[in-house]
């Protein structure tokens, strides 16, 4: 098949969406079809090439690189380019095959609603980041676009994340609405474990027998709380340690707090370190902390679960509809306490179920699976001669 996926955040930004579209695009490439992937351009980024086998364009920006994405001018912005996209894409697709459309973002569905219908191909809807997530989302432009878009521009087979999120669409369109995990890339997980010394990686964090470690892994910015982690560990007994995986604009400041709360010796900030080296961190931790204030679909939480390393979470983002038996959610004043009174058993290895259960091989098999079943209802039945 050949797949054309729109998609406002893509390769080479790291942020949770567009992981999970970069990954299943090279996963479909790799199981032998053709991906061409429309996203937005930005500063010092190619206007056109080829990784990985997908064919990646970005023909013109929908905002300035400074302005944040849900502002209002932004969204305003994003409204037009997008009216933009549809045209080129119309053009683009004049002397083109293409077996499936694939929409991931917000103000991507309708102009994947409107080629489908155009040029009679199948629509495959994505929903990530909802305001539906929230039990009681208050009004927004967000919520209003949102709706819209689960009214008019979906597509006849619609993934989303959580149960909640399926139950609000489905009031809204005609189409299969299903949830669909996926945001682990297994192969990469399976490596930085087989390579990793669990014993080893403790010692060079400079734990030493019965203590206990806590990391933290994540930019230093204010919406990631990082500080939180610190004060956390401020009161927890001497024992435990806290690891900090990451660098921004908040490490002098979480350096400060670890001064000021008399932990300095129990806090080491690691800076950046390369994925392997990250997953090695969190392998050989006790525990995972998250003390964010927003988040819309933590990758780390669930490769620390991946892991068998317990994790301590804000409920934040999706992550409250998640059940597993090392996720402990709470706010941030809980977390001292669910630290000490949970019991937590240091695990080598992986937890193969956990692995595949939000697997972006997982998550691939779901959006394939759907393509290959509108395709296989769209095939003309052929005649036969009867004898």
């Amino acid at each position: 098949m050949h797949l054309l996926v729109l998609s406002e955040a893509f390769y080479p930004e790291t942020s949770g969406g567009a992981h999970v579209r970069w990954r299943f695009c090279q996963l479909a490439v790799e199981r032998g079809h053709d991906v061409t992937v429309f996203t937005p351009h930005e500063a010092g980024l190619a206007k056109s090439e080829t990784v990985d086998g997908v064919e990646i364009r970005r023909p013109f920006p929908v905002k300035p690189d400074s302005m944040p994405i849900y502002s209002t001018l932004a969204v305003v912005t994003r409204i037009a380019a997008s009216v933009l996209f549809f045209i080129y894409l119309c053009w683009w697709l004049r002397d083109r095959d293409v077996d499936g459309l694939h929409s991931a973002s917000h103000l991507t569905h309708w102009v994947g609603k409107a080629l489908s219908v155009l040029y009679d191909l199948p629509l495959v809807s994505f929903i990530g980041y909802t305001p539906s997530v929230d039990a009681d989302p208050s009004f927004s432009p967000q919520l209003l676009l949102e709706r819209m878009n689960f009214r008019f521009f979906m597509g006849k087979t619609v993934f989303c994340q959580t149960p909640g999120v399926k139950t609000v669409i489905e009031r809204y369109t005609d189409g299969t609405v299903a949830v669909l995990h996926g945001i682990l890339n297994q192969k990469r997980i399976t490596d930085a474990v087989s390579t990793a010394d669990r014993d080893q990686r403790r010692a060079d964090l400079g734990v030493d027998g019965n203590e206990k470690l806590l990391v933290y892994v994540g930019r230093l910015a204010p919406i990631k709380n990082p500080v939180g982690a610190v004060e956390v560990l401020s009161e927890l007994p001497s024992e435990y340690k806290l690891s900090i995986v990451g660098d921004g604009d908040e490490r002098e400041t979480v350096e400060q707090a670890a001064r000021e709360l008399g932990v300095e010796n129990r806090v080491q900030v690691c800076g950046t370190l390369p994925h392997e080296e990250a997953l090695a961190t969190i392998s050989a931790a006790d525990a995972l902390v998250l003390p964010s204030h927003t988040e819309s679909y933590p990758t780390v939480v669930f490769e620390a679960l991946a892991l068998n390393t317990a994790v301590f979470v804000t409920p934040v983002g999706i992550i409250p509809t998640i059940d597993h038996p090392r996720l402990h959610v709470g706010s941030l004043d809980e977390f001292p306490r669910l630290i000490s009174e949970t019991t937590i058993e240091s695990a080598d290895g992986l937890d193969t179920e956990t692995l595949e259960r939000f697997s972006m091989e997982r998550y691939t098999d779901g959006l394939l699976g759907a393509f290959e079943r509108c395709h296989k209802v769209q095939q003309p039945v052929e005649e036969t001669t009867l004898p």
